[in-house]
């Protein structure tokens, strides 16, 4: 459970990460429409599987004895 809170925070952290550079920085005026697109789509990405790793339950263990 531990990992997959760590990996969401990596990828909501990628996913701000190219929010920011999609709209914020100068620089990225130099680069074609395809690779901003890319950012974008790479963000949300990353954005959405952050959130779904964020949201999974952990598997719950069953407190009855195994069948004999």
């Amino acid at each position: 459970m531990l990992r997959n809170r760590v990996l969401a925070v990596l990828l909501l952290l990628i996913a701000f990460v190219a929010l920011v550079l999609s709209h914020t920085f100068p620089f990225l005026d130099n680069l074609s429409e395809l690779e901003e697109t890319a950012i974008a789509v790479g963000g949300a990405v990353c954005g959405l599987a952050g959130v779904s790793l964020w949201l999974r339950k952990a598997p719950q263990q069953d407190d009855s004895p195994p069948p004999a």
